[in-house]
């Protein structure tokens, strides 16, 4: 999964072309990642090991956004399904008025190669809004019958996430976490993050490398 922050990617993107004035634009980033541990709303889905990932952003100046994303790691845990490998497909529009910032956006995480499981892929429709030092997220998914809810509050080089995951179909798996994260550089960045799931509360510290790029 692209994670908490595949919206708020997207919704920087989006809105650093909208100061451009004259003709439409477009802009196309890439990105490439490693992260000790890659956790993705608390849990891991890579079973505690590292993983690398990397992807590529559309925006148009008008808010409208799509992109991919792909990791040599995935797991989706309400199916049981280990998967090496995973693929995420995604688009939407974001923008800002009058200092709240927000988007929604439509999710496709797919596993190629997770072989029996092949109700392992699902989608998701998200929608985030924020203002100044918040940001408010929610995620549905109807293959999974599950909702999300996140808060995040960010100051400088710092955040702090509380998020909720409900499940319709057995709510003994739904479960809360929270994340702690600071950028040491633009690059590099470190979290702690904990969970109230019974055998998996233990906590994590994960430090990620990224890098983002102009596609000339």
């Amino acid at each position: 999964m692209k994670k908490l922050n595949v919206l708020a990617l997207s919704a920087a993107i989006a809105a650093a072309s909208l100061t451009t004035s004259g003709t439409a634009v477009a802009e196309v980033t890439a990105n490439i990642g490693a992260t000790s541990n890659y956790l993705w709303r608390g849990t891991s889905l890579s079973s505690e090991a590292a993983a690398i990932s990397g992807g590529v952003d559309y925006a148009h100046d008008s808010g409208l956004y799509a992109g991919v994303w792909v990791s040599n790691e995935g797991y989706v845990e309400s199916t049981g399904a280990n998967a090496t490998g995973e693929t995420d497909l995604y688009a939407g529009y974001a923008g800002e008025y009058e200092g709240i910032s927000y988007d929604i956006g439509y999710l496709s995480y797919m596993y190629p190669q997770a072989g029996s499981a092949a109700d392992a892929d699902f989608d998701e429709v998200v929608l985030s809004v924020g203002y100044e030092f918040a940001e408010f997220l929610y995620a549905t998914s109807s293959d999974i019958e599950a909702d999300y809810m996140a808060l995040t509050l960010s100051h400088d080089r710092y955040s702090f996430t509380y998020g909720d995951y409900a499940f319709d179909l057995d709510s003994s798996s739904d479960y809360s976490h929270f994340d702690l994260s600071a950028a040491l550089t633009d690059e590099l960045s470190i979290t702690y993050s904990q969970n109230d799931i019974t055998g998996d509360d233990d906590g994590r510290l994960v430090v990620a490398y990224g890098l983002e790029f102009d596609v000339k």
